[in-house]
């Protein structure tokens, strides 16, 4: 992002699209104080780790206090951030439902803690990761 700022023209990005959910929060150690300083909004690539996290004991046992499904959490840990948006998978209408519902979930700090120390936050810097 620097590099890309140093270009003519570089500040005019609307957005960096990153690989980030719950099992890939590399970018939490330096790249999401970097974006928000400079105003980029962080697109979450693959929210849900393409499934995966839909089936995640932790995930789905905050689920059960929220009426909600172990994805929504998962969206809804990404979404209750400032300047982050997500992409997730939505192959029909009901799914898009599902997904818009993560909005409406407001993850209390015992969950948080929780996801916390199921998936640790990054103590240092690490390349960016891909899929």
């Amino acid at each position: 992002m620097e590099a890309l700022f140093a270009l003519h023209g570089g500040h005019a990005c609307a957005s960096n699209q990153v690989v980030y959910n719950l099992r890939r929060r590399g970018i939490e150690f330096g790249l999401v104080t970097w974006s928000r300083a400079h105003h980029v909004p962080i697109m979450a690539y693959s929210p849900i780790e393409q499934g995966r996290l839909g089936r995640d004991r932790t995930l789905a046992a905050i689920a059960a206090r929220h009426d909600a499904t172990p994805s929504q959490i998962a969206l809804s840990w990404v979404l209750r951030q400032p300047d982050m948006m997500v992409i997730p998978k939505a192959s029909n209408a009901e799914h898009v439902r599902d997904n818009r519902a993560a909005l409406d979930i407001s993850l209390s700090e015992t969950d948080l803690a929780e996801l916390d120390g199921a998936f640790p936050p990054p103590t240092g810097a690490r390349p960016l990761e891909l899929l």
